[in-house]
């Protein structure tokens, strides 16, 4: 199962090394972070990068969750394991973990990808690729020109919004 751990914006990729060094890999199964491809576009080029999806966020996909946090106390960065109803800590639920799946598509870097996406002229999205495609009908923002929609989906035990990056028709690869 997959567990939510918050530490220090901006420490997570440090936060990874030292668990992935300090806890047994039979105890952690994988430490990641998830990431989003996103556009920046200079000088009318859209250029693409990966940034954060869930800042000051790491994941880890464990079988013994006593074991890890037990070990997890080893580390010496800020780490607290995400629990709720007074629970320590407490697993992200099987529709949460399914839903971050569908958005990853497969991907083995934990990213999310671009989706690409087509425009009619009044700017409303007509079709689209994954995964923005099973999530069209929570889109609560879209800027088109800068590439990127945001979508309201109930996760981690409340509303929240999540930026996914689009290409369009014409754009660099």
């Amino acid at each position: 199962m997959w567990y939510a751990i918050q530490t220090i914006t901006g420490n997570e990729e440090e936060t990874i090394r030292t668990i992935r060094k300090v806890i047994a890999p039979e105890i952690c199964e994988d430490c990641f972070l998830l990431k989003r491809e996103a556009v920046w576009r200079i000088h009318g080029e859209c250029r693409i990068h990966t940034e954060r999806l869930f800042p000051g966020y790491v994941f880890v996909h464990i079988s013994n969750p006593e074991e890890f946090y037990r070990q997890l106390k080893r580390v010496p960065q800020f780490t607290r394991i995400l629990g709720k109803d007074g629970l320590e800590f407490q697993p992200v639920s099987l529709e949460e973990e399914e839903f971050l799946k569908r958005l990853l598509n497969g991907d083995r870097e934990y990213t999310v990808r671009l989706s690409w996406a087509e425009v009619d002229d009044k700017g409303n999205i007509v079709a689209c690729g994954e995964p923005l495609r099973g999530y069209l009908n929570c889109v609560v923002k879209k800027r088109i020109r800068l590439r990127y929609v945001v979508i309201r989906v109930w996760l981690f035990g409340r509303e929240r919004d999540i930026l996914l990056g689009i290409r369009m028709e014409g754009d660099a690869p």
